[in-house]
């Protein structure tokens, strides 16, 4: 039985690059408290007062 090097090697990079690239988009699209707060604020001055 013979193993193919080159996948034992690239295969958890490859599995280490998507988890990277996945947990970056999940943060640039998560909002803080703070912002959220802000954004209701802004919209309560903007709407109600």
């Amino acid at each position: 039985m013979v193993m193919n090097h080159e996948i034992i090697i690239f295969t958890p990079i490859f599995i280490v690059l998507i988890g990277l690239t996945f947990v970056s988009i999940l943060k640039k699209r998560r909002r803080s408290a703070k912002s959220i707060y802000k954004l209701i604020d802004d919209l309560e001055k903007k709407y109600i007062y």
